[in-house]
């Protein structure tokens, strides 16, 4: 397949075809990508967890909008069962023998010269190309911006505990926007490299320490105090104290050796007092 032959045969569908929403635009830039990076072959597998870092689309969107690529032509599928990627196909949009221009095919319908389409095409496809990934990259980062967390996403169900173990404590909580906070759990595993795992065992940890369980009253606290919390707590499982105590618990403070040597260490005065009743008994005898 002819990469930007491809992606201007595409260009083209979307002028005079068929308008396309940005999900489908930006989940069929992610199959293109995946498919150059697997030097073109027919099917190729793609993981949805990849699908949706690329496209920035939730896994129902993807679901969604890949059904509707498949009714227009655009591409095709095959599940492969619930534990391995999906197959995809991308249906090739050009002629091999030209090079669709959509300025000529705005005007005419009739065929060109094709000396002139090859000279005329070959020095707009590399801006075109820019301009398609600029698209891309722009359509990527607004549905990240505008990414909504379905019920069953981990970063939605992380952000649900976090709630729910704050309303233990205070049932009049005020209600968070989960979505934000769902949001805010993705950044922790995504840009701050925290597994999901940690994350969780972070919450159940701030949540049952007197000090933090009335600090961390959301998901971005709980991502700004993570590296100060997960210090504290690898020191209290290496027994060392700190300066807050979990709930129901207490702080073992040392011994103050010195003090108690003092007590038991008669004084110098009670020293001569004891010594004169001595000797007044010594010369009674």
């Amino acid at each position: 397949m002819n990469y930007l032959k491809q992606l201007q045969a595409f260009r083209d569908y979307q002028m005079f075809e068929t308008e396309l929403s940005s999900g489908q635009i930006a989940l069929y830039y992610a199959l293109l990508q995946i498919n150059n990076k697997c030097s073109w072959i027919e099917w190729f597998t793609a993981a949805n967890q990849t699908l949706e870092t690329l496209s920035g689309l939730s896994r129902s969107g993807i679901n969604k909008n890949r059904n509707v690529l498949k009714q227009l032509g655009l591409v095709d599928f095959e599940s492969n069962g619930n534990r391995k990627a999906t197959s995809y196909k991308i249906c090739v949009l050009y002629n091999e023998d030209s090079t669709h221009n959509s300025e000529h095919r705005s005007t005419h319908n009739s065929e060109h010269n094709s000396e002139h389409r090859s000279t005329h095409n070959s020095s707009t496809l590399i801006k075109q190309d820019r301009n398609i990934n600029k698209t891309n990259k722009d359509s990527h980062n607004s549905k990240h911006d505008k990414r909504v967390y379905e019920s069953d996403d981990i970063n939605f169900k992380l952000a649900q505990l976090l709630l729910s173990k704050i309303e233990e404590q205070n049932p009049d909580h005020k209600k968070p926007d989960l979505q934000k906070w769902a949001n805010d759990i993705r950044l922790m595993h995504e840009q701050d490299k925290r597994s999901y795992d940690k994350i969780q065992k972070m919450i159940d940890w701030s949540q049952n320490n007197d000090f933090w369980s009335g600090n961390v009253l959301s998901a971005a606290k709980l991502r700004k105090q993570y590296d100060t919390m997960a210090a504290q707590a690898n020191n209290e499982a290496k027994g060392k104290t700190t300066g807050y105590r979990k709930k129901s618990g207490r702080i073992e403070t040392a011994t103050d050796w010195n003090k108690v040597k003092a007590k038991e260490t008669p004084s110098n005065d009670l020293q001569e007092r004891l010594a004169k009743i001595r000797g007044t008994e010594d010369v009674a005898n």
